[in-house]
């Protein structure tokens, strides 16, 4: 619990900053935004389904395409018809001047420019109008497909829009829902040879139900994010995903994404700043959905590598993780990912700072990550080091105290298996007796600190130089003041430290030869 606690204390700072660059989703107008953010609440909301459908397009000639169509449809339609006779007219009407075509990417403005459709779009004309003529209607959708129906008589009548000779007033045996869908291009003949009719009834029709025009709007959206991503468009497709799923989650939905996402993150034309503008836009569906999730931290080890291979982008990568974070479902899986990004995140930023000298942010940023992962033997090697060069930098700069405080701790709480401690704990007793004059009055505090290293680590190269250098001056100066003894005991006392020394070894016998 501890370890969560710190884990999110050391988020906080990225995810107040995250705010200020949060992804969103872009809407052709404010109508639209109101209506896929606020559907309920929305005065957009009694609005006929194509209407809706308009309200995602910005073509000019959209705006009156379908008043134009419900005004020549209310010249042929009689008050006193049945709604199974007014339903037959609008169907007929619209296989002959609207529906001319059906192809299974078509979208809106297809059918308003083209007279282009697909199941979706010609349902959804097909249902605004009827409901302008006040006759109860139904939308139907399966894995594959949607159709609708209407209410005549306390008889539910069958309206199949992608089949305009036998459409009207389908009739529904498994064989003929079959070639509907082979004829709509949503299986292929393939599929029915290698699966059979009955499986491919189970997997696209056994399972229709019922749906609301604010579902349809959604597998519009659904639809063209598909297309987008069929054609590269792989910003568009995430705009429109996220669209369709805060309106209609669902696993078909979450699969669909999902598979978008994968295939715009291994697109080797895209660069690391597309890949990374992508993501963010997937995290906005991301709060609620397990699925997506999971998509989103699979993808983000890869992309968090990338980015991290270019200082430029450290701070991205630091606003991509609090993003993903604030914006995802929480489990021990999702956690450890999560973490182990930000692991390998601070393990760069440390390293970037060690190539360039700057031994305290490398220190900062190892500390973060141990704090994520503190039994993590390769991130406690390199604090390690990382610490124990921060503390010889802080010494040669004049701060001995500081320092010595430093790799003090460092040594308590890692009392063996790293040399390294015991190499700068010598070398900022060194460095610290440096400025110190070589003289008989600072020959007990030279003495102290020498001795100390010393018990630190005897076989230190620099101690061995250091120590000959400072007994043979000391030296000298008693040999200066006739104090040969004196001197000898220097040279012997230097000897201890360092029995090779040549320059010890030759005063030796220089002031044995005067003592003679």
């Amino acid at each position: 619990m501890r370890c969560k606690c710190s884990f999110l204390l050391v988020l906080l700072f990225f995810l107040i900053r995250s705010l200020q660059a949060q992804p969103q989703i872009n809407y052709v107008s404010n109508a639209e935004q109101t209506l896929v953010e606020n559907y309920e609440n929305s005065e957009q909301k009694s609005l006929s389904s194509f209407k809706q459908f308009l309200l995602s397009t910005n073509f000019s000639k959209s705006d009156t395409f379908f008043e134009n169509h419900l005004s020549a449809l209310k010249d042929k339609i009689r008050d006193k018809d049945s709604h199974k006779k007014k339903t037959e007219t609008i169907f007929k009407y619209l296989h002959e001047n609207v529906l001319l075509q059906y192809n299974l990417n078509a979208l809106v403005p297809d059918l308003t420019e083209n007279q282009i459709y697909n199941c979706v779009t010609a349902t959804s004309i097909f249902v605004s109008i009827v409901e302008e003529f006040g006759i109860p209607y139904k939308i139907y959708e399966t894995p594959a497909h949607v159709y609708a129906s209407i209410n005549h008589r306390n008889e539910e009548i069958v309206v199949e829009l992608t089949n305009p000779k036998k459409g009207f007033d389908f009739k529904s045996d498994k064989e003929s829902l079959i070639q509907t869908l082979i004829d709509s291009k949503l299986i292929s003949r393939d599929e029915l040879a290698e699966k059979g009719a009955e499986q491919l009834y189970r997997e696209n029709i056994a399972k229709t139900k019922s749906i609301t025009k604010k579902q349809l709007l959604a597998i519009q959206y659904h639809n063209e994010a598909l297309i987008k991503a069929s054609n590269n468009q792989y910003a568009e497709a995430y705009n429109q995903m996220n669209k369709a799923v805060k309106l209609y989650p669902n696993q078909t939905f979450s699969e669909a994404y999902k598979y978008i996402v994968t295939v715009s993150q291994l697109d080797f034309t895209l660069d690391v700043s597309e890949k990374h503008t992508l993501l963010n836009s997937l995290s906005l569906s991301t709060k609620n959905d397990s699925m997506l999730t999971y998509t989103l931290v699979n993808h983000l080890g890869e992309l968090v590598e990338d980015l991290l291979k270019l200082e430029e982008n450290f701070e991205s990568v630091t606003e991509l993780l609090a993003q993903v974070e604030s914006n995802i479902l929480q489990d021990s899986f999702i956690d450890k990912k999560l973490r182990d990004y930000y692991v390998y995140m601070y393990t760069v930023f440390a390293q970037n700072a060690s190539l360039k000298g700057e031994t305290l942010i490398a220190k900062s940023n190892i500390e973060k990550a141990l704090i994520l992962s503190p039994d993590n033997s390769t991130l406690n090697t390199y604090y390690v080091s990382v610490t124990s060069n921060y503390a010889t930098k802080l010494s040669q700069s004049g701060f001995f105290d500081a320092a010595q405080s430093i790799i003090e701790t460092l040594a308590s709480k890692y009392p063996e298996g790293y040399p390294i401690i015991d190499e700068s704990r010598v070398q900022i007793i060194l460095n610290a007796l440096m400025p110190i004059p070589i003289t008989y009055e600072n020959e007990e505090r030279l003495r102290q600190e020498l001795n100390l290293a010393y018990s630190i680590q005897p076989e230190n190269i620099y101690l061995k130089s250091f120590s000959a250098t400072i007994f043979h001056e000391l030296a000298m100066q008693q040999v200066r003041r006739s104090n040969y003894q004196k001197a000898k005991d220097l040279i012997l006392d230097g000897l201890k430290f360092n029995s090779t020394d040549p320059t010890l070894l030759s005063d030796l016998k220089l002031i044995e030869d005067i003592l003679k």
